[in-house]
């Protein structure tokens, strides 16, 4: 097994470049996608508008909706949005109405439905305090800092695994989607060095070694889930030490979370290679389920955007969701040890069947 390993390092070491590229790539993504969160308390400035409402009671609403959030609305006449939506100047405007709100855009992205959640659930805390203050005769403000303030009263713990709760980090969600997407590549292709040294006659040629076939699986393996480890740990520290990523104090917690995810992906790369008959194929399927495990296990945007139920049903058999989750959970979601027990054990029972069905098809291919 160590010699296994070892060949892998010498070949690291001298062609390093595959491994520095994915890390390279998931700090370029990350940081340029989640660059509103990187500055301290940027926001993204919403051209805000009305054909209900007065001027004065929209600039009354208004700063109520942006005491929290990534977004800043800015109040702004009907004939400057339109004029700025025509040169393309901006790409989204809200409508603020009485009771409801319009967004105009050009694509439906997945902005469009974050700015929809942020304006869906703050516009009901808004309506609240309005009809307080109309009620005890306060100004509206008032009513918002008593809010405030009782927070610190009556402290709420709010979890996201399985509920319907939305909480939402810009950077962390970048940065975790994409280091998970590209580690995935560097996972799976490493374990699946196996196919190629099958094809090209290396394998049989190692056989005839003292190793066992036990020892050459164990050597791709560990390894494997070695080069992935170090993968998001150099990530990791970069963005907390290097970009000044807030982990909420998750730090260590996301280091200790992400080896069920890392085994669950070694375990697909060992089942992958088992029916793969050529390194072609290989390279073929492996981009392929990639891309299709980050669309779908939330890496690219927040899972709880996604409002179709076959999209969540598929999720759930996804690694790359379970992941996501356990690092949201390590950091600003703050889960307890419970919330870990149900996604962990998910992920370490996926990889044994995948390791279990893998090993075995390949020793009946070599049968």
């Amino acid at each position: 097994m160590y010699a296994i390993i070892k060949n892998h390092i010498q070949h690291i070491i001298h062609q390093p470049f595959t491994v520095i590229g994915m890390i390279l790539l998931t700090i370029l993504f990350g940081s340029i996608l989640g660059s509103s969160q990187l500055q301290s308390g940027s926001q993204k400035i919403i051209p805000t508008y009305s054909t209900e409402l007065s001027t004065e009671e929209l600039l009354e609403i208004v700063p109520l909706l942006n005491n929290t959030g990534d977004y800043l609305l800015e109040v702004t006449s009907r004939e400057k949005v339109e004029e700025l939506l025509n040169e393309n100047s901006i790409d989204l405007a809200v409508n603020l109405k009485r009771d409801s709100f319009t967004i105009t855009t050009g694509a439906q992205t997945s902005e469009v439905m974050l700015l929809e959640a942020h304006l869906y659930s703050n516009l009901i805390k808004v309506s609240t305090v309005l009809n307080a203050a109309n009620q005890l005769n306060k100004a509206p403000n008032e009513i918002m800092n008593q809010l405030e303030q009782s927070k610190a009263l009556y402290p709420i713990q709010e979890t996201s695994f399985n509920k319907d709760d939305f909480i939402y980090d810009q950077s962390l969600q970048s940065l975790f989607g994409f280091s998970l997407f590209f580690v995935f590549y560097t996972v799976t292709f490493t374990v699946s060095a196996i196919v190629q040294q099958k094809s090209e006659g290396i394998w049989n040629r190692v056989l005839l070694s003292p190793l066992s076939k036990m020892q050459m699986y164990l050597g791709h393996i560990v390894f494997s889930l070695m080069l992935g480890y170090l993968q998001l740990f150099i990530i990791f520290n970069v963005f907390q030490y290097g970009l000044g990523v807030d982990f909420y104090g998750g730090f260590t917690k996301s280091l200790l979370v992400i080896i069920p995810f890392l085994f669950a992906i070694t375990s697909l790369g060992v089942l992958i290679s088992a029916f793969v008959k050529n390194p072609r194929q290989l390279n073929a399927l492996i981009p392929l389920l990639a891309v299709s495990m980050a669309m779908i296990g939330g890496a690219y945007w927040p899972i709880e955007i996604v409002q179709s139920e076959i999209m969540m049903a598929l999720s759930k058999v996804v690694p790359l969701f379970y992941g996501m989750e356990m690092l949201k959970g390590a950091t600003y979601l703050n889960w307890s040890f419970d919330q870990f027990l149900l996604p962990t054990s998910i992920l370490f029972t996926f990889g044994v069947i995948c390791m279990g069905i893998g090993l075995n098809i390949m020793e009946r291919k070599a049968v």
